[in-house]
């Protein structure tokens, strides 16, 4: 690791901690909030190598961001035929992309079943077949994030992959360390991520269970990877990262108050709205609650929100519950007319 980060390929990182690619979570207005806060690296949600060589609209709006603000710029690819992927990559990069990142550890059980994913664990010559097309179809760097395997003894564990992956070209790996089979459940076992450190002539990257800045901290230390990988645990807390960074430098992290929490709010409102227009609001019906979550009167703040379809009278209501949290008292939530207009 440099003093400002880790290396991947050509690419030289501010720091460490990095936002996974997550769906429903690291969209460009996440992102955007997420880079502000400070972290090294952002990666878009998993975008469809067909989708995105057929240059659908829809896959091309998952790659939405401002540059001047989110380099480098990672996008995630997944898919199974090699000409596709290929092609993908080449339209990422010419859209901007530093880095390729290859989705080989989604569980989720519509990706599984159609090949995509951790699927690719139980076949080893398609998935080095799929990250050789990457690797020559582009000059950025090449990365895969995946599990240890798809379930104990069924296919290649990434010990055995490590090796041809790094001799085809892959510049740092992602790893998760759950089986793709348990999913989310249990805990990650992150004793994996330092036995992969200990073999790999590439970078190695954890990821896994990662909630606060101090746990952070102690996972990149313990464990000898470049960097970790923080998704879920920032969901509704992108300020983690400006966190992560004050005690990675000696400091103590600083709480987010009520005011930056809805400061933050009200920016990743607005930012959606510009993404989604009149369909915002009821994103948002979800995503502001990532940011009051434990706060008194915030059940009753999801059903004003949920009765809602304009974003000013939502924020008109973050405001209001803001504003209670911070005088310490819980009244009935104020119940606002649909305006039915954005």
């Amino acid at each position: 690791m440099t003093a400002s980060g880790p290396s991947i390929g050509s690419v030289v990182l501010d720091n460490p901690f990095l936002l996974a690619p997550l769906a429903g979570l690291s969209d460009w207005p996440f992102r955007l909030l997420a880079k502000e806060a400070g972290a090294g690296l952002t990666v878009t949600e998993m975008v469809s190598s067909t989708g995105l060589a057929h240059r659908g609209r829809a896959t091309l709006a998952l790659l939405a961001t401002d540059l001047k603000l989110e380099k480098p710029f990672c996008v995630q690819l997944f898919g199974k035929n090699p000409d596709h992927l290929a092609e993908a990559a080449r339209v990422a990069v010419d859209l901007g992309a530093d880095l390729i990142d290859f989705n080989l550890g989604c569980p989720a059980r519509k990706v599984v079943n159609s090949g995509h994913g951790a699927a690719l664990l139980k076949d080893p010559p398609l998935l080095l077949s799929l990250v050789r097309a990457l690797v020559r179809a582009v000059r950025a760097p090449v990365t895969v994030k995946t599990r240890p395997a798809f379930a104990p003894g069924a296919g290649a564990t990434v010990f055995e992959l490590l090796p041809r992956l790094a001799d085809e070209g892959v510049a740092a790996l992602t790893l998760h360390p759950r089986p793709a089979s348990a999913g989310f459940s249990g805990q990650a076992d992150w004793s994996l991520v330092a036995r992969l450190v200990e073999k790999s002539p590439i970078p190695i990257i954890g990821s896994g269970d990662i909630t606060g800045p101090e746990e952070a901290v102690e996972r990149l230390r313990q464990s000898g990877a470049a960097a970790v990988m923080i998704g879920r645990g920032a969901k509704g807390r992108p300020w983690l990262f400006r966190q992560c960074l004050e005690v990675w430098r000696g400091g103590t992290a600083r709480e987010a108050g009520p005011a930056e929490r809805v400061a933050t709010a009200e920016r990743h409102a607005r930012l959606l709205g510009e993404m989604m227009g009149a369909r915002a609001p009821f994103k948002l019906r979800s995503v502001l609650m990532w940011y009051v979550r434990g706060w008194p009167g915030a059940a009753e703040f999801r059903a004003s929100l949920c009765r809602e379809e304009n974003l000013e009278v939502q924020l008109g209501l973050l405001a209001e519950l803001a504003r209670r949290q911070e005088l310490g008292f819980n009244l009935n939530f104020p119940r606002y007319q649909n305006t039915r207009q954005l």
